[in-house]
């Protein structure tokens, strides 16, 4: 018997946390007999001390561009569909023109079901992280047009037009014999699945956490690049029907791996990156120089509009990432990253520059500050914009947050840092806000004179303006009205497992069915005491009506994609389910939560009615698994993972019912392509 994340859902339901040290000396002794040396412990000191190396010395990494590819079997094409050599789990049946969820203008540019083709592949590699430290080894998502091995983290950075659909080909390199610059630090297969987080996209392309893309074998990502459509009472399931909802319309987003159980550590090492769209309305805005030029450049060649990830880490005395299996409270680091790097510096000019400022760790809290006490000029939130930009002088920003913002250096010193003031010392939530205690995370060099002629941007510019109110106004609020149904969710902790509404996450069950094209409110409780807990959904942002009694702070305001509740809040919000059935989950973002079950299912339908029982396997092209048995693990092909999911525990909503497959049906290992 080997311990696993999953068998400690099991024991930690059944009885606690007795009896682990045991278990964790089998597991490691297991890796041991596997590859042959015991991994070293985690780093007990301070990675800089540890390493030596000296903050801000080195420049801010800013990821490339993706590439188009040309895919080869073209997609949807039957050499490249559910089973075959070249793409195993095949494309979503709504890529298909005669599927009743598939809309002729979707595709604004051409009559084609896609425009661009991309490819990634995931692999390991090593990556300079640490300073004069040991090049370190991650896991990556690299374009193909790139040589092997060049991929970092984050990854390359998608640009995509507003109804201009995309294939994203994702072939899994993460095979146990992987050797790509003599890395290999599991000797074992990994499945991922790849997760566009604030997208609108069907369930087979949005990353579910067991739709895996199993390693060696590939997937097609279909991304139309839509907003839902206003959706009238009497046209509810009629989605290629009405306009788009301008309110809706994407613009920062950012992907990352997703696969049931090891996000966090696939996270962790790495698989990360953004994924921006462009509409008219936002063009224009950079056009007629009211935002920063987002393809532009200032005079030194930075650019103008910059993604800034920031993560913590933890290094093992080898300088290799260190994660912890048995901590299952979320994942705290001591050093801390932005793209990549540790504490970088990046050169500006005295201008306004864009930043889109994306909370990347597994479970630490930030709030941020500029250290000269500037305000920021906040104009979005998470994927979507505001009617009109606001000033606020920080901000907090959980895991998978995202905030759009201006930063005005015309009249800065020739030094600014970003810095963090949020004190944190585990995975239970943030401490407290000490102002007189910063931690510099990035330190902005400015240079040079201040440009006169500059973006226009400031506080209260419209940006999507409110419909009705402002000249073409975009932005609307879900009304109360509009609301169908009600859906109560508590997040819960017991015995060292997380759980929503005392169930832990089953992928075979629906724990809500919203009617598709209505609107719910949803109350999303943290009845976990003192912990803190990110709620994420999947599908569809919301609108948070109230948080804890109150109207949330002016950044979250409008629209979200996850709400941050602190130690015994409940948040309120109002959210419409379109276009597409599911299922789609929900969660909370420290990811380690997420991976112990602290997730749940919705499954919107036509009829509000789900056939997610448990137990019942979701279709092979929706899902695109193609076995028998939809559970796929077997020792050594699912990471850290026997045959079968969790025991059965029908009192807690959770595990598989016994089940027959076959294994040669399970991918293509071994072929000669």
């Amino acid at each position: 018997m080997s311990f696993t994340r999953r068998s400690f859902i099991t024991r930690g339901a059944l009885a606690g946390t007795a009896g682990l040290l045991g278990l964790a000396d089998h597991a490691a002794a297991r890796r041991r007999d596997r590859q042959g040396e015991l991994p070293e412990s985690g780093t007990r000191t301070k990675t800089g001390r540890l390493f030596g190396y000296h903050p801000f010395s080195e420049p801010l990494f800013v990821p490339a561009v993706v590439m188009p590819y040309p895919l080869d079997p073209v997609p949807g094409s039957p050499e490249a569909s559910l089973g075959s050599k070249s793409v195993f789990h095949g494309i979503a049946p709504e890529f298909y023109p005669d599927h009743p969820a598939h809309c002729d203008d979707w595709n604004a540019f051409s009559d084609a079901p896609f425009n661009v083709g991309y490819k990634l592949i995931t692999e390991e590699t090593l990556q300079q992280i640490i300073p004069g430290g040991p090049q370190t080894p991650v896991f990556t998502y690299r374009d193909a047009n790139e040589a092997e091995g060049s991929g970092r983290t984050p990854g390359p950075t998608f640009i995509h037009d507003f109804l201009s659909p995309v294939v994203v080909r994702n072939f899994n390199g993460l095979t146990r014999d992987r050797n790509v610059k003599n890395t290999n630090t599991t000797y074992h297969d990994h499945e991922t699945s790849v997760h566009e987080h604030g997208g609108h996209l069907p369930s087979h392309a949005d990353g579910y956490p067991d739709f895996y893309v199993l390693a060696n074998e590939a997937r097609d990502y279909f991304y139309p690049n839509i907003a839902p459509r206003v959706t009238q009472d009497d046209k509810r399931a009629r989605v290629c029907e009405g306009d788009y909802d301008t309110t809706w319309i994407p613009s920062t987003l950012w992907y990352h791996d997703h696969a049931m159980d090891v996000t966090g550590f696939n996270v962790a090492k790495g698989l990360a990156g953004f994924s921006l769209v462009f509409d008219e309305r936002e063009k224009r805005l950079i056009e007629d120089n009211v935002l920063p030029d987002s393809f532009g450049t200032d005079a030194n060649g930075s650019p103008l509009d910059v993604g800034l990830a920031i993560q913590d880490q933890r290094f093992n005395a080898d300088g290799s990432i260190h994660y912890d299996f048995l901590d299952h409270n979320g994942r705290i680091g001591d050093v801390f990253l932005v793209n990549g790097v540790v504490q970088p510096y990046f050169k500006v000019q005295r201008r306004k520059y864009r930043f889109r400022i994306l909370n990347a760790s597994n479970a630490r809290m930030y709030q941020l500050r500029l250290s000269n006490r500037d305000p920021f000029l906040v104009f979005g939130a998470d994927s979507w914009l505001f009617p009109r930009a606001g000033v606020v002088s920080d901000f907090e920003l959980a895991p998978g947050q995202r905030h759009d913002v201006i930063i005005d250096f015309r009249h800065a010193a020739g030094e600014v840092f970003l810095e963090n003031i949020m004190i944190q010392e585990d995975g239970r939530k943030g401490k407290e806000v000490d102002p007189n205690k910063p931690t510099p995370l990035l330190k902005f060099v400015v240079e040079g004179d201040p440009l006169m002629n500059d973006a226009t941007v400031g506080d209260g510019t419209l940006i999507r303006g409110f419909a009705g109110i402002d000249p073409d106004g975009q932005w609307s609020p879900i009304r109360r009205d509009e609301i169908c149904d009600e859906n109560s969710f508590r997040f819960e902790r017991a015995n060292g497992v997380f759980a929503v509404n005392n169930r832990h996450f089953n992928p075979r069950r629906a724990d809500a069915a919203p009617e598709l094209g209505t609107a719910e409110q949803w109350t999303f409780q943290n009845n976990s005491g003192g912990w803190w807990h990110p709620i994420h959904n999947h599908l569809e942002g919301f609108q948070i009506q109230k948080l804890d009694g109150k109207r949330p702070a002016f950044e979250r305001s409008f629209n979200s994609d996850l709400v941050n509740l602190h130690g015994g809040e409940l948040a309120e919000v109002f959210m419409k389910f379109r276009t597409f059935t599911g299922p789609f989950v929900f969660h909370c973002h420290t990811i380690e939560h997420e991976d112990m079950r602290m997730m749940g299912t919705h499954d919107p339908q036509p009829d509000g009615e789900s056939p997610l029982d448990g137990e019942t396997k979701i279709d092979a092209e929706v899902s695109g698994v193609l076995p028998d048995c939809i559970e796929l693990e077997e020792d050594d092909k699912i990471y850290f993972d026997v045959a079968g999911d969790v025991e059965r525990l029908e009192d807690r909503g959770t595990g598989f019912p016994e089940c027959e497959f076959d294994n040669d049906r399970r991918g293509n290992r071994g072929r000669a392509d």
